[in-house]
């Protein structure tokens, strides 16, 4: 095996014992063989082990490990692990019930060696679980000409299962997965890969399947304070950090998905995580280009229908999101 082609597949996973077989059915089966699959066991209390194990006995390019105590309970932590066990000059981090077409290396591969970029995305299917029908793609576009904003605002998007990396650029730029979010972290790692460098290769050919289940499709986040405070914090950092390379209709729209949430704690009636997004609303104001007046007009409104909620349980069309034409 030639390291300087090898590709480092890392999965993290937690009591998937019943789906992850599936995922490494797919890595054995891949057209390029020059690749090594660590599994990151994020402290799984059903069979994951021993189903894992079989791959591994099977086939000495898997590798099953567990995150290390010291660590953060957590798929961002043992992503990152898996990064610091890797050896593979290329990176595909992936998730452990979802599965790679046959050829989804080998063309990723291909296209970053003649086209010399950083990394590559390809497109990805959305697939029924129970009824293992293709839904349709996971998004409409991976590529725009504003490929930051758009990917910021979701005019276009991709998975953690779509892009294939070169470990120098991660390296060099010391890309981590921020092991404190719950929520939003591809996102997050993303924008800022998209921020260093935004010339990336595309194919535009479903090469992975994402299965659409219970736990992928529910809004259940919705009452986790530490998904809905991980979301926020990702668009507050998001909106603050680049804001410069943003239009004014880009920061608008940050800001908008954020006034969305704050609207929805607040039907919910969580008003204590509504605060917090009415505190981070008003932090991130600085950061959009729009007039004074604007601003306090928004900052009333937001204040507004805050206690509007809180004395009479209604409210949600006292705020609306900033237009701009």
């Amino acid at each position: 095996m030639n390291k300087t082609d090898l590709i480092s597949i890392i999965i993290p996973t937690y009591n998937r014992a019943h789906l992850i077989g599936a995922t490494l059915d797919s890595i054995a089966a891949q057209s390029y063989a020059d690749w090594e699959c660590l599994v990151i066991d994020d402290g799984s209390t059903d069979d994951t082990a021993a189903v894992v194990g079989g791959y591994v006995a099977a086939d000495a390019r898997f590798q099953y490990h567990e995150r290390p105590v010291d660590r953060p309970k957590g798929a961002n932590a043992c992503r990152n692990y898996g990064f610091a066990l890797s050896k593979g000059a290329y990176i595909n981090w992936f998730d452990s019930d979802d599965v790679m077409m046959v050829d989804k290396l080998a063309k990723q591969i291909d296209v970053l060696h003649s086209e010399g970029t950083n990394y590559c995305i390809s497109q990805t299917m959305w697939v029924d679980k129970e009824s293992g029908e293709d839904i349709g793609l996971r998004a409409s576009a991976i590529l725009s000409s504003q490929p930051l904003e758009d990917y910021m605002c979701f005019t276009i998007f991709w998975s953690i299962l779509a892009p294939l990396w070169r470990r120098t650029f991660i390296e060099a730029h010391a890309l981590q997965f921020d092991e404190r979010l719950q929520q939003s972290q591809e996102y997050d790692f993303h924008i800022k890969a998209l921020a260093i460098d935004s010339k990336y290769s595309v194919i535009h050919e479903p090469l992975a399947k994402m299965f659409k289940h219970e736990h992928n499709i529910s809004h259940n986040w919705l009452y986790s304070d530490a998904k809905v405070t991980s979301n926020i914090v990702v668009k507050y950092r998001a909106l603050k950090g680049y804001h410069e390379q943003l239009s004014l209709q880009g920061q608008v729209k940050v800001l908008e998905m954020v006034t969305l949430l704050y609207k929805d704690l607040l039907t919910m009636q969580r008003f204590a995580m509504a605060k917090y997004a009415y505190q981070t609303l008003l932090g991130m104001l600085p950061y959009v280009g729009v007039g004074r007046l604007t601003k306090f007009m928004f900052s009333i409104k937001v204040l507004v229908i805050y206690y509007s909620y809180r004395i009479f349980g209604k409210g949600y069309n006292l705020l609306k999101p900033i237009s701009v034409e």
